[in-house]
């Protein structure tokens, strides 16, 4: 029994732990300081809305993002939609269509590929 607790003694345990908390205030600043820089354009062609989202080429040092469609609320979303990215020229962008009888309310987030980093959020506006 000695034995045993004195090879336990000499074992090094080590643990890491890290955490990241991103308040909505933290959101909304992130939101209102980078929210301009990501444009969406919405064209309604026949009885479809074509909709692209331009991302900028990096925000506060990031260029790899994630981009999501996600429908009716924040809080509560209908659903939640990846979208895949694409490059046009040195432009990230994405894309996707809805027929204009589906049309809700729909927003677009951009995460960074920085877990600890606040998402940006838009409505999306079909005009």
């Amino acid at each position: 029994m000695r034995l045993t607790f004195l090879l336990l003694l000499l074992v090094n345990f080590g643990c890491l732990a890290s955490s990241c908390i991103v308040t909505d205030e933290m959101r909304e600043q992130f939101n209102s300081k980078h929210g301009e820089k990501v444009t969406i354009d919405t064209t309604l062609r026949d009885s479809n809305f074509s909709v692209t989202i331009k991302l900028p080429e990096s925000i506060e040092g990031q260029s790899s993002y994630s981009v999501w469609l996600i429908s009716d609320s924040l809080e509560e979303p209908t659903f939640i939609f990846p979208l895949d990215l694409y490059e046009e020229g040195n432009q990230t962008m994405a894309w996707y269509e809805i027929d204009a009888g589906l049309v809700r309310k729909h927003f677009v987030i951009v995460s960074l590929n920085d877990y600890c980093a606040p998402s940006l959020f838009k409505e999306v506006f079909y005009q």
